[in-house]
């Protein structure tokens, strides 16, 4: 879960850093980062599916706990920890990857903060401050097209991050219902 604030925050920063090298409204800068924080909530997980005190049994209808192969059982929870291992792969390989884009993202931002400079510094209608100012719109384009793709890799990370915890809570069910079924059967065992 750390890493997911990581680049929340590395995402806000460039967002930001980006809207506000673009623009000089401040108006037009709130709105877009309104917009932003709305796209990438990455700190949110639901949790609400978690059992409330994991020290009481599961309640657990006894003639299907009974039912259950406790083999089958322990098969599904060595493929969702399979899964998991799958899941967090990919979320380390796309963090990574994301890191890169921030990075070349910051670049770009420089080269705005850049251009903007030159093309105001030049003499107001004159040529070299249209060819100053094409050569910052043009910047700034391409800033955004990459803040795009930036942002839907943030988009993936954010629901690989919400696979893995759901898939965890998944397996933590199962292997509670494992436990819960062992038990149950040694229980019987003594009885008999």
């Amino acid at each position: 879960m750390n890493t997911s604030f990581r680049f929340l925050i590395l995402t806000i920063f460039i967002a930001l850093g980006f809207i506000t090298s673009c623009n000089d409204d401040i108006t037009s800068t709130e709105e877009d980062t309104n917009g932003l924080n709305t796209n990438t909530n990455i700190a949110s997980t639901d949790t609400s599916s978690i059992d409330d005190d994991p020290n009481e049994p599961p309640p657990y209808n006894a003639d299907e706990i009974d039912k259950i192969n406790p083999e089958e059982l322990s098969k599904q929870i060595k493929e969702i920890g399979g899964r998991i291992e799958v899941l967090e792969k990919a979320s380390t390989q796309y963090f990574d990857e994301y890191n890169h884009m921030a990075e070349i993202q910051k670049g770009i931002l420089e080269n705005i903060k850049i251009k903007k400079m030159i093309m105001r510094s030049k003499t107001v209608g004159s040529e070299e401050e249209k060819i100053a100012k094409i050569d910052f719109e043009n910047e700034k384009k391409f800033g955004k097209e990459k803040l795009q793709i930036l942002k839907e890799k943030n988009n993936l990370l954010y629901k690989l991050t919400k696979s893995i915890a759901e898939a965890k809570n998944e397996k933590e069910k199962l292997q509670k219902k494992h436990e819960y079924l062992l038990k149950r059967k040694k229980e019987k065992a003594k009885l008999n």
